[in-house]
């Protein structure tokens, strides 16, 4: 089967992706694309992705691919981080509150 076959089988709205990502399932053997639904099922997203991109032509997207997911963890740490401290934050003033609540009802 070649691209404009795979095309001709899918929906219009689908031919598109069928463009762009088409080129690894034909790559792929049945097994292989047994296995990339099997990931798929079991929520191993991050692998299925990596698995389509590494049969592609273009070697460098799944490069770019992985500079981009390494700048979107390094900034999901850094919220993080504000999101502890907020909630330390938030934590000690409740505590605070908690023992003026208390004092004004004589505890």
């Amino acid at each position: 089967m070649n691209i404009d076959e795979l095309q001709a089988k899918l929906p219009e709205q689908f031919r598109p992706w069928a463009a762009t990502y088409g080129p690894a399932f034909l790559a792929m053997t049945a097994d292989e694309v047994k296995q990339w639904i099997e990931m798929l099922i079991s929520g191993d997203v991050l692998p299925a992705y990596k698995a389509v991109l590494a049969k592609l032509p273009n070697g460098d997207l799944l490069i770019a691919w992985d500079k981009h997911n390494a700048q979107r963890q390094a900034a999901n740490e850094r919220n993080a981080q504000r999101v502890d401290l907020q909630q330390a934050a938030a934590v000690a003033a409740l505590k605070v509150m908690l023992a003026v609540a208390l004092a004004a009802v004589g505890l």
